[in-house]
């Protein structure tokens, strides 16, 4: 079910995928800071962020906990919020896996990258559902 709308710019859009494809054959990882204006989320930045995953980094990501934080409270300070995060499938699908589904967070969008011979073949955007916990597909509109 499409329910909100997710606005990226293309630039930004270009920043995640350059991040994806820098990382590949890993999963690359990283922020998206923006705010929320008429039950659109509008992304204006995005941070890479290293992957911190202890074990396979192949289909695996997690992001360092206090750099999260400090990201969190320097967005805060500007006016913006940490939207969500955004991340790469390397050779599979931009669909979240169980492993997405297991750590996923309520009201956080997740942007997908689904890189394939050496390209972005796919990007999706998905929310966890309160309701469910099961993802949902948004729109993503990129400006």
């Amino acid at each position: 079910m499409l329910g909100l709308v997710i606005r990226i710019p293309s630039k930004i859009i270009s920043e995640m995928s350059m991040h994806a494809l820098k990382t590949y054959p890993e999963e690359g990882c990283g922020l998206l800071i923006g705010v929320v204006n008429s039950g659109i989320k509008e992304v204006i930045k995005c941070i890479p962020m290293n992957n911190v995953y202890t074990g396979s980094r192949r289909n695996r990501y997690s992001i360092d906990p206090l750099e999260y934080m400090r990201i969190e409270d320097e967005a805060y300070k500007n006016g913006y919020m940490v939207l969500g995060i955004f991340h790469s499938h390397p050779d599979a699908p931009a669909i979240p896996s169980k492993y997405d589904q297991e750590y996923a967070a309520p009201l956080f969008i997740y942007v997908i990258l689904s890189i394939r011979n050496g390209r972005v073949a796919e990007i999706a955007a998905w929310r966890v559902a309160e309701s469910t916990w099961e993802f949902e597909q948004e729109s993503l509109e990129i400006v």
